[in-house]
């Protein structure tokens, strides 16, 4: 599977739906939530870390799939003032839109209703990837990759229902090989082309519009520039993606529908040609609280689905995940 996506929509699952609806009072002292979620994925992809081998460079791999269970959460501090936070963990707003990671911050509310969060993400969770994707007919190595990333985001800002995020950072490969399968006699300068440690710049706009007090479509469009050692793997990515949120008077759910498109800067070596993606993506989040009147619980379920469509038939793929499980707040 991508592992970015598909960690990225089991957090999903963990939606709270009133995070993004409407500012959520803050507590005084420890709080915070955990998740338990089983599920099932299947995917398509070259890079899914399951299709060891490829006997075609020239489509996406093999179907996999397979049933998972996630552990997910986060703790918060608040100090006595009611309106200045700790966390470490999983950022609520940006797990209800299916982006995951662990960070740790600082949010600060002010009294215009807008609120100000620092944080830093510090490549605590690793990805699996291949040391070297263009292997054909032979078993692909595996290696580690993490981002780590500066951020500032502002919600509300001024007490209006618009917000911005800036996030910088640097994406690592452990293993970096690319290119180096004898048989597809590429340059060393061919090769250095398809380094994919980066520098990635990431900003996003958002907007909420209520329709009423249960029902609001939040709107945001986003830009990600991926400056890479190799030439190659450079690219600018334009994003805009819509979320109906309804509010039920124990329940909520969240559609989600994306799209983002990649130009790279430069022409894939060993497919002749400046790649260019379109990425789609749609999923329904669900949650209902206090199931059998537990006190602080909630179940909460998933159906998500993500497409890469690419010029290059290498990077297309295909993405299902099916997901439910209980959340506990403290």
């Amino acid at each position: 599977m991508k592992p970015l996506l598909t960690v990225g929509l089991i957090a999903t699952t963990m939606i709270s739906t009133t995070t993004i609806a409407k500012p959520v009072d803050w507590t005084p002292g420890v709080g915070g939530d955990i998740s338990l979620m089983v599920g099932y994925n299947k995917s398509d992809s070259q890079f899914n870390s399951d299709n060891h081998t490829t006997p075609n460079l020239n489509s996406n791999g093999d179907i996999q799939d397979k049933m998972f269970v996630a552990p997910i959460g986060n703790i918060s501090y608040t100090f006595n003032s009611g309106d200045k936070q700790l966390y470490f963990g999983t950022s609520r707003s940006d797990i209800a839109l299916g982006r995951f990671h662990i960070e740790a911050g600082y949010r600060q509310k002010f009294a215009d209703t807008s609120t100000l969060t620092l944080s830093y993400i510090p490549g605590l969770l690793s990805q699996k990837t291949w040391q070297d994707p263009y292997l054909q007919n032979v078993e692909r190595s595996k290696t580690n990759s993490n981002i780590n990333a500066f951020s500032v985001k502002l919600d509300n800002i001024r007490g209006s229902r618009f917000s911005g995020q800036i996030a910088y950072g640097k994406f690592s490969i452990d293993h970096e090989r690319s290119g180096n399968d004898p048989l597809l006699a590429l340059t060393a300068d061919e090769r250095a082309s398809l380094n994919r440690n980066a520098n990635v710049l990431y900003t996003e706009g958002t907007y909420v519009q209520p329709f009423s007090r249960s029902l609001m479509l939040r709107t945001a469009v986003n830009f990600t520039n991926i400056d890479a050692n190799g030439n190659a793997m450079s690219n600018n990515i334009y994003g805009a993606a819509a979320t109906i949120i309804q509010l039920l008077p124990q329940s909520s759910l969240a559609f989600t529908l994306s799209y983002k498109k990649a130009l790279f800067d430069s022409t894939h070596p060993v497919f002749n040609k400046k790649q260019q993606d379109n990425k789609f993506g749609a999923f329904l989040a669900y949650e209902y609280r206090q199931p059998f009147n537990w006190k602080n619980w909630g179940l909460v379920s998933l159906i998500g689905y993500s497409s890469t469509q690419s010029n290059i038939n290498f990077y297309d793929s295909n993405d299902v995940l099916v997901s439910a499980g209980l959340n506990y707040k403290f």
